[in-house]
């Protein structure tokens, strides 16, 4: 994760006039690429497009740079806040940041932060969808440094067409950016749902939205979206009050030879296993832990949900840390050889931890256990199958928070080699690969969340 103080910050020397505070902004300064990921490697070739003095806001959000890029309709934006904060939530008093864009024809589009809402114009009170926006900001952590998306297809932007973008509320730029649409619209990646060659083991994580297993309406479409991906081990969330998961995992998706799945059940999160389980005790009810067997190779697969809402510093955010806390001590204990010795093989496991993380506070939790270099954890940042974007919850059409990362893939970099990864939304595919799939086009939205799966290889250092 950048932290907003790396060499990038110099480029933007010789496209600065010495007296300005903003410049017109034209093709040759546009990506062709974009992640909205909370990360700015994209943006290497992309320069300073206006300055504003430090210490300027009348709130929390203090503007000093700000870069913009588009493709086709959709308008990048990177700028930072001086303060490490929350862009969507945070303590009424530190204020609120809105983002003004002047369309043409005289049109305005604002988009106020943390009054989460869009709106056209004057009218305050309205409230344009996230997703007709196709908006999107990250980092969904505190930071001192965003970027975000906004498609203005909806109000006729087409290359040639310019925009100015001003922000207020909590700071406002000395003049406005002058921004010409000329990239044109790329293609979107797509990728493959197979596994490659040399994968040992193939894990799902999906957040089920309220008991979604076990919902009779949702059931046919969760059936198809479970058997696309024919996991291996499958981590679901959210199913708090159902029980008898092996039952209803194998009307879902029968295992091959009328095999069974292994449950292991701690509050709402469920492991779902092909291989035997050795499950292993929760220090809280915001993860399951289990060892896994595997030919030669042992695995130990934490599935977590940590607590939603809040933001830096509040009580969900400290409570979040505690969790991550409790995971890494559990890591600990297994690495101590405390349980299940015989079946380590005599050496560590090699560990992932996959789930919904809500961070929406602080990095910490993650951080807390990443920075443990003993257990040489690496997080691993999974694309969809259809272009660039790193979303895996997207709230309902009403959903006040806009689209953003909340699932994350963890894992032992000195033991497992990441093979294919992705999300998956039925949406964006294509008439041949939902036919590949066995997939209707509606089957994602069964949930706020979208389901991910990842494929690994033990490395020869786990054998």
């Amino acid at each position: 994760m950048s932290n907003g103080k790396s060499p990038r910050r110099t480029w933007f020397g010789p496209c600065i006039f010495a007296a300005a505070f903003s410049l017109v902004l034209a093709g040759r300064l546009s990506a062709a690429v974009m992640r909205i990921d909370g990360e700015f490697q994209d943006w290497k070739d992309v320069r300073v497009c206006a300055l504003d003095p430090k210490g300027d806001a009348k709130g929390a959000f203090d503007i000093t740079k700000v870069y913009a890029a588009s493709q086709g309709s959709i308008l990048y934006l990177r700028f930072d806040t001086t303060n490490v904060l929350n862009i969507q939530n945070g303590p009424e008093a530190q204020g609120t940041l809105s983002i003004i864009i002047d369309l043409p024809n005289g049109r305005q589009l604002t988009l106020d932060t943390r009054g989460r809402r869009a709106f056209l114009n004057d009218d305050s009170e309205g409230r344009i969808g996230w997703d007709r926006l196709k908006y999107i900001v990250g980092p969904t952590y505190a930071q001192d440094e965003f970027e975000m998306q906004i498609d203005l297809a909806e109000f006729n932007i087409k290359l040639g067409d310019w925009v100015n973008v001003q922000f207020d509320g909590s700071d406002q730029l000395s003049a406005p950016v002058r921004f010409l649409f000329s990239q044109p619209w790329q293609t979107p990646r797509r990728r493959s749902h197979r596994r490659e060659p040399g994968t040992d083991v193939r894990i799902v994580s999906f957040n089920t939205y309220f008991e979604g297993l076990s919902d009779p309406d949702r059931a046919d479409a969760m059936g198809r979206l479970l058997n696309s991906v024919d996991g291996d081990i499958y981590c679901f969330q959210e199913e708090w009050k159902t029980e008898g998961h092996s039952e209803i995992l194998k009307r879902l998706m029968l295992p091959e030879g009328n095999g069974r799945w292994y449950i292991h059940k701690v509050h709402g999160n469920v492991i779902a296993s092909k291989y035997h389980l050795n499950i292993l005790p929760s220090k809280n009810d915001s993860y399951a832990a289990a060892l896994i067997r595997l030919a030669e190779d042992s695995l130990l697969v934490i599935n977590a949900h940590l607590k939603a809402m809040g933001y830096i510093d509040s009580i969900e955010d400290q409570l979040r840390i505690r969790q991550a806390n409790d995971i890494v001590a559990t890591i600990d204990e297994v690495f101590s050889g405390q349980y299940f010795e015989d079946d380590a093989g005599g050496g560590r496991p090699a560990v992932v931890i996959v789930g919904d993380f809500n961070l929406v506070g602080s990095r910490a939790p993650l951080d807390l256990i990443l920075e443990k270099k003993i257990h040489g954890l690496k997080d691993w940042l999974i694309p969809n199958l259809i272009g660039e974007s790193v979303v895996t919850w997207r709230g309902g059409a009403r959903a006040s928070f806009s689209p953003g990362k909340l699932d994350y893939v963890v894992y032992s970099a000195k033991t497992l080699v990441p093979r294919n990864g992705f999300i998956l939304n039925s949406e964006l595919l294509n008439q041949t690969e939902r036919r590949q799939l066995k997939l209707d086009v509606a089957d994602s939205r069964l949930s706020d969340h979208l389901l991910m799966t990842v494929d690994f290889q033990f490395s020869d250092s786990a054998k």
